[in-house]
């Protein structure tokens, strides 16, 4: 184990945080100012709950969250559990939605990344699926000015992925985060601003 990974593995451990992936949302919240104070947020990929923590704590709100795994319980969280490629899951969480008087979110934000094969190519393409259905569900669930973080393995599809959906928002940005693990080709993709009718 590398120190890199000790130093946040080991705080995670000391601070109550489910991974070592919630110092990566809070070095964006630092960056870019979301996820807000007040704001409805759907998290994609949530666990084991890391990223939910640190959504619930800002936001003081209820978090929808959506894993094709089981996730332990989180104070704030709603979890569903399933694919958020298949229209009836859809069906499902627009029923949760509406249940919870939600009608839209002010954010959608995804760590969500297949298991990687050590293949850079394989695991790029992975990671530029998992993107673009997140991005397709800003067109149905995010509200106007709202906004979408997506975790990425970067690749040939990079400069494509974040041009086209560029397009739609005000504020586009790739970051890096000093959690990552060292030699990572995993970035974050910032979306602010969304314009629906771009």
């Amino acid at each position: 184990m590398s120190e890199h990974r000790d130093k946040y593995y080991y705080r995670a451990k000391r601070e109550r945080f489910n991974s070592r992936a919630a110092y990566k949302l809070l070095e964006i919240s630092r960056k870019f100012g979301i996820p807000r104070e007040g704001d409805h947020d759907l998290e994609i990929g949530s666990s084991p709950g890391g990223w939910t923590q640190v959504i619930t704590e800002i936001t003081g709100q209820e978090v929808f969250c959506v894993d094709k795994n089981s996730m332990k319980k989180v104070p704030g969280a709603i979890f569903l559990r399933g694919d958020i490629t298949r229209p009836e899951f859809l069906d499902e969480l627009r029923e949760t939605m509406s249940s919870r008087g939600v009608q839209s979110f002010d954010g959608i934000l995804s760590d969500a990344m297949s298991q990687t094969t050590g293949n850079t190519s394989i695991d790029h393409a992975s990671s530029y699926l998992i993107c673009q259905s997140v991005m397709s569900l800003s067109a149905d669930f995010l509200r106007e000015h709202g906004y979408v973080v997506v975790k990425h393995f970067q690749g040939d599809l990079t400069k494509t992925f974040f041009s086209e959906w560029g397009k739609r928002f005000t504020f586009s940005k790739i970051t890096t985060v000093s959690a990552s693990r060292k030699g990572s080709k995993e970035i974050y993709i910032i979306f602010k601003d969304y314009h629906p009718q771009n």
